[in-house]
C-alpha cells in the first residue's frame, strides 16, 4: 500500500526529470519513490550518485497507469516522446505500429499509424503537440482537410508499400485522427476525428463504437486490404 503522496512524488520527480535526463541523488528528496522506479525500470543510477531516466514515456505511461493526469504528463513530453506515447498507447491496445512512413510524389509522411488485425481497422495518426491554451480553430480544421487528403493517397498508393508493410493489407479500413496536447477542440470533422491525447486510450478502446455511430461511409476504404 503506497502513502497518499506516493503519485504526487512520482509526478513531481518525473517534472523535474523531463528538464534534465539525470538528477543527483542528494538533491532528490523523494527517496520512497526511488527504489520503486528502479524496480521497475524507469530508473538506472549514474555515475556520481545520480538518479538517470531510461526513458521519459515509460516513465509516463507507469504515471498514467496509477493515475496521473494524462494532460498534465504529456506535457512534459517533447513531440518525438508524444509520438511515442501514442504508439505505446496502440501496442497496449494490441495494434501493428508503423512510424513515421513517407509515401508519394510529394513526399506525404503520417506520424503512426496502428493496425488491428482483429477488427481490420487501422487508425492513422498525425500528432500535434501544440502548446496549452492553442485554439485557433481555422488551423486545426486546416490540419483535418490535409490530413484526411494524406490518408485517402495512402489507400490509392498503399499497393507500392507492400513490399515493407505488409500489416496495412489487414485494414479494411483507414481511420484519420489528429491527436491534440490538450482539450481545447476535439469532436470530428472532414471525416478526421480530433482527439485529445488524455482521450486517446478510451478512444482506441471504443473506436468500434465511433466507426458504427458515424457510419462506414465517411471512412476511408483500403484499397490495398486483402
Amino acid at each position: 500500500m503506497q502513502p497518499p503522496d506516493f503519485l504526487d512524488k512520482l509526478m513531481a520527480l518525473y517534472e523535474r526529470l523531463s528538464k534534465r535526463h539525470c538528477i543527483n541523488l542528494d538533491d532528490v528528496g523523494v527517496y520512497e519513490v526511488i527504489n520503486y522506479l528502479l524496480e521497475n525500470g524507469v530508473l538506472h543510477r549514474g555515475l556520481n550518485r545520480e538518479l538517470c531516466v531510461k526513458s521519459r514515456v515509460k516513465f509516463a505511461l507507469e504515471l498514467i497507469r496509477l493515475g496521473s493526469d494524462v494532460e498534465r504528463v504529456a506535457l512534459s513530453l517533447d513531440w518525438r516522446d508524444f509520438e511515442e506515447l501514442i504508439s505505446e498507447c496502440l501496442i497496449m491496445n494490441n495494434y501493428l505500429i508503423i512510424k513515421n512512413l513517407r509515401f508519394g510524389v510529394k513526399r506525404n509522411e503520417v506520424d503512426v499509424i496502428g493496425v488491428n488485425t482483429a477488427s481490420s481497422i487501422a487508425v492513422v495518426v498525425d500528432c500535434k503537440h501544440w502548446s496549452p491554451g492553442y485554439s485557433k480553430k481555422g488551423k486545426l480544421i486546416s490540419v483535418c482537410r490535409e490530413h484526411r487528403r494524406k490518408v485517402e493517397e495512402l489507400s490509392s498508393q498503399c499497393s507500392s508499400l507492400m513490399g515493407t508493410y505488409l500489416q496495412l493489407a489487414k485494414a479494411k479500413y483507414l481511420i484519420p485522427v489528429v491527436v491534440t496536447l490538450t482539450d481545447v477542440i476535439r469532436g470530428y470533422f472532414n471525416g478526421v476525428f480530433i482527439v485529445p491525447i488524455y482521450r486517446f486510450n478510451d478512444y482506441i478502446v471504443n473506436i468500434n463504437y465511433y466507426v458504427e455511430l458515424l457510419g462506414r461511409s465517411e471512412l476511408v476504404r483500403n484499397k490495398c486490404f486483402s
